[in-house]
């Protein structure tokens, strides 16, 4: 009998969606701390909501270049 490992290089459907549900647990946890972090500083600074908008945003922009990177086809 064949091992599993030998058929198909399918990835397992539950392990997929376990990879998926991590990697957005990771992404609202970045941005909950990046927020955190903003407010916490605004309210240090008296910045008017500036740091709770610019620290997200460049955990949104640091977040998508990473995704793209890992995604792409290696040469």
């Amino acid at each position: 009998m064949a091992s599993p490992s030998s058929h198909n290089n399918k990835e397992n459907p539950v392990n997929s969606l376990a990879k998926y549900a991590g990697l957005g647990t990771q992404i609202i946890a970045g941005l909950l701390i990046s927020l955190y972090l903003g407010k916490k500083i605004d309210n240090y600074f008296t910045w008017h909501n500036r740091a709770a908008w610019i620290l997200p945003s460049f955990f949104i922009l640091f977040t998508l270049v990473m995704v793209v990177r890992d995604t792409q086809q290696k040469k």
